[in-house]
């Protein structure tokens, strides 16, 4: 399909262009992983590591934002801090699990000093009440809980099992990266080692998370060697995990650090970071989330579908060669497909047939890594919103930046597209 070439985009369109507008954010500084995702029958809650003191990282806390939909966001300040009294430096990774009158924040404390976080990570464990005005530290637990020396040990999520509460942390067992898993004793803060339930060689995982449907489970992870969220799926009996298949989560090049939670109607959100793949520290932000995504298991393959409430921001259907910083674009799984953004030296091509979308990306006059993604169906839809992108088909998604000056170009041709407005995000 051809794109007809169009005069460059006024200046401030180019900066609508940069930031994402529908994707969730703080309002400045650095984030990364999202914390502490839950449903509690109304509200979202999720938590995300936050850097209050700059655009990069470091001077880790943990933020607080609440949502009706997973797209319209209220941010609500930084509600948990380093306890610097007792050494404390970040509050890393970790989730918020039902407990009574309230909840369970478990979260990863790292200190002060050369190979903190790998050598001397702490597990803590903390109370908050239904609406997370409060979070109050209860218990921690070390290393020694294992049975063996474990190096890099990270990232709690709790889950349950057949009435049973079970843990699961990530950590470095010699050189495999393992999930361990855990089984909570007679009190709240009392946990037995149980196992590895997961393993790789000569790679370091983190964040795990996983959710059960019956006593299949699917088992998520992020892979900081290939830094890439994989999930591996098979049969759970409280001890022991039969692996039957492993896929990536994403088809991409940018999200990282999964967590998950329920959703309205019974269903399982699945949220992810959005890393940047250029940093700017001048840009005074870094990272976003990408957009939450509904969960499912079919046989032992999971499938992923895009949030209903991103029909609420459509807009009116574009014309070909339409200018836009925002769009949903509808993209026929047939022929070929190309998408143009910014100036000479900066685009992206999409090519979808024989079974695959591919995405080719140049920057600067030079070619990034092509990324490509399975596709079933009559159709792929793309959604741009600045420098982030996501596309979905047949079940699979596929999430990539790009950062080329000005607004796309939407091709002629099959494909169609829409507006998307601005989401609304708030407060500080």
């Amino acid at each position: 399909m051809i794109i007809k070439c169009m005069q460059a985009a006024p200046a401030f369109l180019r900066r609508n262009m940069e930031r994402p507008a529908y994707h969730f954010a703080p309002a400045r500084n650095w984030m990364n992983d999202p914390n502490g995702t839950v449903f509690d029958g109304e509200k979202y809650h999720l938590f995300y590591q936050y850097n209050p003191n700059g655009s990069s990282w470091g001077d880790i806390c943990w933020a607080y934002a609440v949502s009706r939909d997973l797209l319209n966001w209220q941010r609500r300040g930084i509600r948990l801090s380093p306890e610097r009294a007792r050494g404390e430096a970040h509050c890393f990774s970790g989730c918020v699990f039902p407990a009574e009158g309230g909840y369970t924040v478990a979260y990863t404390s790292v200190g002060e000093g050369e190979n903190a976080a790998s050598e001397r990570a702490e597990q803590v464990f903390c109370s908050a009440d239904p609406a997370f005005c409060g979070i109050e530290r209860r218990a921690r637990i070390n290393a020694g809980i294992n049975p063996f020396p474990v190096r890099e040990w990270r990232d709690p999520f709790l889950f349950s099992y057949n009435g049973k509460n079970y843990m699961l942390l990530a950590g470095m067992r010699g050189s495999r990266g393992c999930i361990f898993l855990y089984a909570q004793g007679g009190g709240a803060y009392d946990w037995r080692f149980v196992g590895e339930l997961y393993g790789r060689e000569g790679e370091m995982l983190e964040c795990p998370n996983a959710v059960l449907f019956g006593n299949r489970m699917a088992l998520f992870y992020s892979s900081s060697r290939d830094v890439c969220i994989r999930a591996a799926c098979g049969d759970f009996d409280g001890e022991r995990f039969a692996v039957r298949e492993e896929y990536p989560a994403d088809f991409g090049d940018c999200i990282y650090a999964s967590n998950l939670s329920a959703a309205a109607g019974g269903g399982t959100a699945f949220y992810a970071w959005m890393r940047e793949t250029e940093e700017d520290p001048a840009r005074g932000y870094s990272g976003c989330l990408a957009l939450p995504r509904l969960f499912s298991l079919s046989g032992y393959r999971p499938l992923f579908a895009s949030l209903p409430a991103l029909c609420s921001l459509e807009g009116e259907l574009l014309p070909a060669g339409a200018r836009v910083s925002r769009a949903r674009v509808r993209l026929p799984l047939r022929g070929n497909v190309c998408l143009l953004r910014g100036k000479e030296g900066d685009g992206v091509r999409i090519e979808a047939g024989g079974g695959s979308v591919r995405v080719f990306r140049t920057r600067k006059g030079e070619s990034l890594a092509p990324l490509s993604m399975p596709a079933e169906g009559d159709f792929a839809d793309l959604y741009l919103d600045g420098t982030a992108a996501e596309m979905y088909a047949g079940g699979r998604a596929m999430s990539f930046r790009f950062y080329g000056e000005g607004c796309a170009l939407l091709p002629e041709g099959g494909a169609a597209a829409r507006e998307m407005r601005p989401a609304e995000i708030t407060g500080e």
